[in-house]
């Protein structure tokens, strides 16, 4: 354990993995706590799509960033990531319609799919009824990971990459206080930590960490006891 990190994440989750991730691949000391013995909550309760054709806007750009982020990590070690894309099917015209807008939508921005017919969908995926699937669009880079085992191998792949990671479990954080030479934090069991600077990434469990905060909005304590 150091005296001092740059960066502590709170929070075992996905979303404060690749801040740990992020801030090690700029070469910062990383100290990441998790109050379970294991990450739960969202990180592996979703269903492991990493699918940016379900998205708009800037979070499209960010669904794209984030395939290449899966396959850069897959490409050293095998964090379950699995090319097996997605497709949308039409059983109507009106679905089809769309299913043309969609692709044009993103022909335009360069995104590569293309369209199925009946006999295509029917061989590639032999659960679907003929007589349901009058077309498809499939995006064939999507990607899944296996939510209940993705973040594990995430994290043994940081362990085993970055020096300067340390991860934490059953470590639950108590209070995050600013001081004049950054930030101290503070576990149940009493143990204090430092760093430049912390990063919270604690799910649902964001408003515990901080009640007096939520306590001044008008709501009362026993909500968040």
């Amino acid at each position: 354990m150091k005296d001092k990190y740059d960066l502590i994440v709170i929070g075992g989750g996905i979303l404060g993995t690749f801040h740990a991730y992020h801030a090690l691949k700029l070469g910062k000391s990383v100290l990441q706590l998790e109050k379970d013995n294991f990450p739960v909550g969202a990180t592996v309760r979703n269903f492991g799509q990493v699918v940016p054709s379900g998205m708009t806007g800037d979070w499209f750009k960010y669904g794209c960033r984030s395939l290449q982020i899966y396959q850069e990590i897959q490409a050293e070690f095998d964090i379950s990531v699995r090319k097996n894309g997605s497709v949308y099917i039409a059983s109507d015209e009106d679905e089809q319609t769309l299913l043309h807008e969609l692709k044009s939508h993103y022909d335009t921005l360069g995104y590569s799919q293309n369209l199925m017919d009946t006999k295509a969908i029917v061989d590639k995926y032999p659960s679907i009824k003929a007589s349901y699937a009058k077309e498809a669009l499939f995006f064939d880079q999507e990607v899944s990971v296996e939510p209940n085992l993705m973040i594990y191998r995430l994290q043994e792949y940081m362990q085993a990459k970055f020096e300067h990671y340390t991860i934490l479990f059953n470590a639950p954080v108590v209070d995050c206080a600013s001081k004049e030479d950054g930030v101290e934090v503070c576990l149940a069991k009493g143990d204090k930590f430092k760093a430049d600077k912390a990063i919270l990434c604690n799910g649902y469990e964001f408003k515990l960490l901080f009640q007096e905060l939520f306590n001044q909005s008008g709501q009362e304590s026993a909500n968040y006891r």
